[in-house]
């Protein structure tokens, strides 16, 4: 009987409602966590819509690595940015020295219908190799031979180096290799 009285008291008795002031952790043991935002006087506050998570949104600044620009034609390369030379037919671009984890852009173009073969290439030994990009042995740095206007990687080992070869048999190709 003593049992049942104990039972019925605690039924009875009114339970205490929690504000969102006074939340607590259930039984005292539980650590309760939540996200908020540190301010200025190092309170931190919830988030919410009023104070939301430090984001940055828009574009990123500008790269740190030096763009590829010029043009090349059947007997000679024009570089405006960057180093290129020519010997034996191909305009070698390059380097250019990536800054990690941002896509690597290739654009070609022509105003004159350039006829042209080109290739991005990569290089870890100082340029002295110049290999293929590849994904799971199918080339994605070329050739081209039209118009690109196209993210071609992103680089994420250090020290390696970009070229641009292109052989060019008519016309004017005109050429950009930037982040």
């Amino acid at each position: 009987m003593k049992h049942l009285f104990l039972a019925v008291a605690l039924l009875a008795a009114p339970a205490h409602a929690q504000s969102a002031a006074s939340v607590q952790a259930p039984g005292g043991y539980a650590p309760m966590q939540a996200p908020c935002v540190r301010q200025s006087d190092s309170s931190c506050v919830p988030i919410s819509p009023t104070a939301p998570l430090p984001t940055t949104q828009g574009p990123l600044g500008a790269a740190i690595s030096t763009p590829l620009a010029g043009s090349v034609t059947a007997s000679a390369v024009t570089p405006t940015s960057g180093a290129a030379s020519f010997a034996g037919g191909t305009a070698t671009i390059g380097p250019m020295v990536p800054q990690l984890g941002r896509d690597i852009g290739l654009k070609l173009w022509s105003a004159d219908n350039a006829v042209f073969s080109c290739q991005i290439r990569d290089s870890i030994d100082g340029g002295v190799t110049k290999l293929p990009l590849t994904i799971f042995d199918i080339a994605i740095g070329g050739p081209y031979s039209a118009p690109v206007n196209s993210a071609i990687t992103s680089e994420t080992i250090a020290g390696t180096q970009v070229y641009l070869l292109c052989s060019v048999t008519a016309g004017t190709l005109s050429y950009v290799v930037a982040q």
